[in-house]
């Protein structure tokens, strides 16, 4: 795994009439911020505003000039985490390299590792929405705990998840997986388990960085991981410039070296650039902050273990393929990476519109708010059905540059994966929504109504009805990526209507965030 993101999955009309200029209607600045501070960020590191100056954004922003706002911080971060996915592929490619085996061996590890991943993922990502609502109101002092407290619950999570990836052995072959396969997913967990140490770390300088509209950076440091992954992998996988040929374990080896270095760069860089040094993010860092502490963690839990049950879902779609066999459980590997690249899509949107969201929510603005939601949800259809057509028609072309030319079940592999794609195709509109759209409502602090409906949704929907069309009404592997589908679009309609419900006139929408103050 790669620095702080994950290979698989995470809000009509917007205002009118306006005609005024970006930097004029949004004083948030991202049209101007995507290597630069905002004003109202610049501002709050130098000191320029007292500690509690209320910020009133501008009016409700016309649609064009709204979507280009949020496609501005949006689209370097979508960029960092296409890097971020771009670095996973190439271990699949590279693994393929290994044999079926070997690509059977890493869907096991990755699905697992993932569990511990999205959890963090989930609560970490409440820093964003902390810091950016401390951004809109001029709280300097709030930005400051709220990302310290983030590296804190990273340190907390980080160690005791990977302790326990290290004896996932168990765990598997007592699910009924093949042993041989069960042998190099730990092989692998070795040390892919420890990565999440740095990554947790990562996620909050990234997010506290991307909340004063500085995005470019962290899309800089995670590409140039791109090619060290290449090389480390060459390394540590084949042997490569005298290296040791670790195999499956060199792919983690060289994701754990990759992830250190990414953090030591985030770390430099928020530590050394001379706004943010301003901050002193780290000054008197071993004091605790009990109260930020804790509403990170009452509105972080719930966002982590909705991921968590999404992740769920995929996860026992992964162990019901390997009941399938090996060769569908290897498509479906290959299936799924190839989904992973288009999801970086709404992740990346997903974390903007928290961020984007969070500014209106901190200035208390509920017209700027209620554009921002339906413009992400907006962008998110858009992109994935151009994600759709990708895969209707090139699904077969895809599939076949992750598996070895001459690898004797190449065709079989190439038809199951071709077929998963078709069927993803399906739901990838509704993948986007929910995606995009749990960022939304993560802005407004709203965390356990989508946890709720992701319990419904993924397990008490998803999870039978792939079972049931897989193994009851006897359609194998295309079954299991139908229950999927169900899941997926009765969590994007659940998060629609919440969202409505919550900025339609008289609504709730800043309920939680004045709850917690």
């Amino acid at each position: 795994m790669n620095a702080g993101a994950c290979p698989v999955k995470h809000e009509g009309a917007a205002g009118r009439g306006m005609t005024m200029g970006a930097r004029e209607r949004d004083p948030v600045g991202h049209r101007a911020g995507r290597g630069g501070f905002t004003e109202i960020g610049k501002q709050v590191i130098s000191g320029a505003m007292s500690d509690r100056t209320p910020q009133v954004l501008a009016p409700e922003a016309g649609r064009w000039t709204e979507v280009g706002a949020t496609l501005s911080l949006a689209g370097p971060m979508i960029m960092t985490m296409v890097a971020i996915i771009v670095m996973e592929t190439v271990d699949t490619l590279m693994i393929g390299r290994l044999g079926e085996v070997a690509l059977a061996s890493a869907a096991l590890a990755v699905q697992s590792l993932l569990l511990f991943l999205l959890f963090g993922l989930g609560l970490l990502s409440m820093v964003s929405s902390l810091v950016s609502q401390a951004v809109a109101t001029g709280d300097g002092r709030s930005v400051r705990r709220s990302a310290r407290q983030g590296l804190w619950a990273g340190l907390v999570m980080g160690a005791p998840f990977a302790l326990l990836l290290w004896q996932a052995r168990p765990v598997l072959l007592a699910l009924g997986q093949d042993p041989v396969v069960v042998a190099g997913a730990q092989a692998y967990l070795d040390w892919a388990g420890p990565c999440l140490i740095p990554i947790f770390l990562t996620i909050p300088l990234r997010l506290t960085m991307a909340a004063y509209g500085v995005t470019v950076p962290s899309m800089l440091i995670n590409w140039a991981g791109v090619p060290l992954n290449v090389l480390f992998n060459w390394t540590f996988m084949f042997g490569g410039l005298g290296g040791p040929e670790m195999g499956l374990a060199g792919a983690g080896a060289s994701s754990l070296l990759v992830d250190a270095l990414i953090l030591a760069a985030h770390a430099v860089y928020i530590l050394r650039a001379p706004p943010f040094a301003r901050l002193a993010l780290l000054a008197r860092f071993w004091r605790p902050d009990w109260p930020r502490f804790r509403r990170l963690l009452t509105i972080g839990m719930p966002a982590g273990i909705a991921l968590v049950l999404e992740h769920g879902l995929f996860a026992m779609t992964t162990l019901m393929m390997g009941w399938l066999g090996t060769a569908q459980l290897a498509a479906h590997q290959i299936a799924f990476q190839i989904v992973s690249i288009t999801y970086m899509l709404p992740l990346g949107l997903s974390q903007a519109a928290t961020i984007r969201v969070g500014l209106g929510a901190g200035a208390r603005d509920l017209p700027a708010v209620r554009a921002r939601g339906w413009t992400v949800f907006q962008i998110a259809c858009a992109a994935m059905v151009l994600a759709a057509i990708l895969f209707w028609t090139l699904g077969s072309e895809l599939s076949g540059l992750f598996i070895a030319a001459d690898d004797p079940n190449r065709a079989d592999l190439i038809g199951y994966a071709t077929l998963f794609l078709a069927i993803a195709a399906v739901f990838e509109i509704a993948d986007g929504i929910q995606v995009a759209g749990g960022g939304v409502l993560r802005g407004l602090n709203d965390t356990m109504a989508p946890m709720a409906m992701a319990l419904v949704g993924y397990w008490i929907l998803g999870v039978p009805a792939a079972y049931v069309m897989a193994f009851a009404l006897d359609l194998g592997g295309t079954g299991i990526w139908y229950g999927m589908a169900v899941g997926l679009s009765f969590c994007a309609a659940g998060i629609v209507g919440r969202f409505w419900v919550l900025t339609r006139g008289g609504g709730s929408a800043f309920a939680r965030i004045a709850a917690a103050e």
